[in-house]
Order: structure tokens, then C-alpha cells, then sequence
């Protein structure tokens, strides 16, 4: 009977000595810490720089035809628009939506938190870059989107950020060219040698360019703290006096 117990124990110590290894195996993915991705510090405030706000002036305005790659169709409208002194869209109180916003000389600040990316703009705009691996939206979900949907990862201290769906988002603010449904934006954002946070974009849409259009956007330290947003119904760009006197 002694003998039958010390077997019967010996042969429980030898499975749970063989499961052991199985059950560390099983259990150790899991358990594994995963490192946390070093995210660049950003801190601070920016606005772009004098050449990046002459040429996305040139851009808007056709002053360099042979930069951007229009089809003839949008070199039309482009014209049209012009001529027509169109108002663009922070002129009548709308958003300026992505890419065009960041083409003018408003501020803004980047947080950066776990699974996400928020640009924080001066106009009261907010931009959400998703980091967390999640795939884009449906375009269908995003007919009323200014700024479009972002995904983005970061390879090392670059934030690589792809956008689609902004319909109604002007694409060159100045004069009224819009993005459409088809509009595809790639952006690389890192802080360059020099301090500065620089953007390197590649945009795409078979309707308005002949080919992908690339440009750079360098954004320097602002010297002070964005102030708050506000917007008058109505407001023109052009000097226009607008009587908001409720009709009698």
C-alpha cells in the first residue's frame, strides 16, 4: 500500500514536470512586456514658416503653374475661382479642414498620447491621427469630414500619418479648390535638424492632379501661446462690411 502511494506520487511529480515547460511556453506571450514606442517630444507651439507660406500662397493663387500638377480641368476652375475672388472656407466661418488649414499662419500643438495623435489648431480645429492599428472608416461614414480620416505609425521618431475621405475640405484655402471623395493624403512628420517640425506630404486624387503632387511644410517655435478661437457668422475675407441687424 506504501509502495503504490510513493508510485502513485512519483508519476503526479513527473506530469506536472513535463506540463510545466508546456504551460510556460503557453503562458509566456502574454506575459511578455512589450516596450513602449519612444514618441519624439513636440511640445510647444508652431506655425509655418515665411517659405512654406509664400509657396502655399503661389500654390493657391497659380503663381508657379508648372508646381503643382492640376489636370486642365482644375487649372480651369482654379482660374474661374480667381477671377470670381471665391471665399475660401475659414472666411465664412467653416472649417479650414486638412490639408488646407495648416497652409496658412495659424497655430498649433500637437499631444501626443498613447494610441493617438491630436493637432490642436488655433481656428478652434481638432485633428485626431490614430496610432493604435486601427484600419480606415468607411467613406460612406465620412461625408460630413473637414479633416478626414487618420491612421497613422510611427517609424522611429517620424509620425507617418495616411488620410482619405475630407469631400468637404478645401484643398488650396485661398481660392476655393475642394478636395473630393477621392482625395489621398500622405503625410511624414518628424522634427528636423534645424527644431523645426517639418511636413513632408504626398497628395493624390485622379480628378485634380496629373500626377502626385509633393511638397514640404516647415513649421518654426512660436514666441507666443495660441490665443482663442472666434469666428463672426458672415465675415469676409475682402474688407466687406456685413450688417447682421435682424430685419424688422
Amino acid at each position: 500500500m506504501r509502495g503504490r502511494s510513493a508510485m502513485s506520487l512519483a508519476l503526479a511529480v513527473a506530469i506536472l514536470g513535463l506540463g510545466a515547460p508546456v504551460l510556460a511556453r503557453a503562458q509566456s506571450p502574454a506575459s511578455a512586456a512589450v516596450a513602449p514606442i519612444q514618441t519624439p517630444d513636440w511640445s510647444g507651439v508652431w506655425v509655418l514658416d515665411d517659405v512654406g507660406g509664400r509657396e502655399a500662397s503661389e500654390d493657391s493663387f497659380g503663381t508657379d503653374p508648372g508646381r503643382v500638377p492640376l489636370t486642365p480641368k482644375y487649372m480651369k476652375l482654379r482660374a474661374e475661382a480667381r477671377a470670381a475672388r471665391a471665399q475660401n472656407n475659414m472666411s465664412k466661418c467653416l472649417p479650414g479642414g486638412t490639408p488646407g488649414v495648416l497652409q496658412h499662419g495659424v497655430m498649433h500643438e500637437y499631444l501626443i498620447t498613447p494610441g493617438r495623435v491630436t493637432i490642436l489648431i488655433e481656428d478652434g480645429e481638432i485633428r485626431r491621427i490614430f496610432t493604435d492599428g486601427r484600419p480606415h472608416r468607411d467613406l460612406e461614414d465620412l461625408a460630413d469630414s473637414y479633416m478626414g480620416d487618420s491612421i497613422g505609425h510611427w517609424e522611429g521618431q517620424t509620425l507617418v500619418v495616411d488620410t482619405i475621405g475630407f469631400p468637404n475640405g478645401s484643398l488650396f484655402q485661398n481660392h476655393g479648390l475642394l478636395a473630393t471623395i477621392n482625395t489621398h493624403l500622405v503625410e511624414r512628420i518628424f522634427k528636423n535638424a534645424d527644431g523645426d517640425i517639418q511636413i513632408d506630404s504626398v497628395i493624390s486624387d485622379p480628378e485634380i492632379f496629373a500626377k502626385p503632387y509633393a511638397y514640404t511644410r516647415k513649421y518654426s517655435p512660436s514666441p507666443i501661446e495660441m490665443g482663442e478661437p472666434g469666428c463672426r457668422e458672415g465675415n469676409r475675407d475682402d474688407g466687406e462690411t456685413v450688417d447682421l441687424t435682424p430685419p424688422k
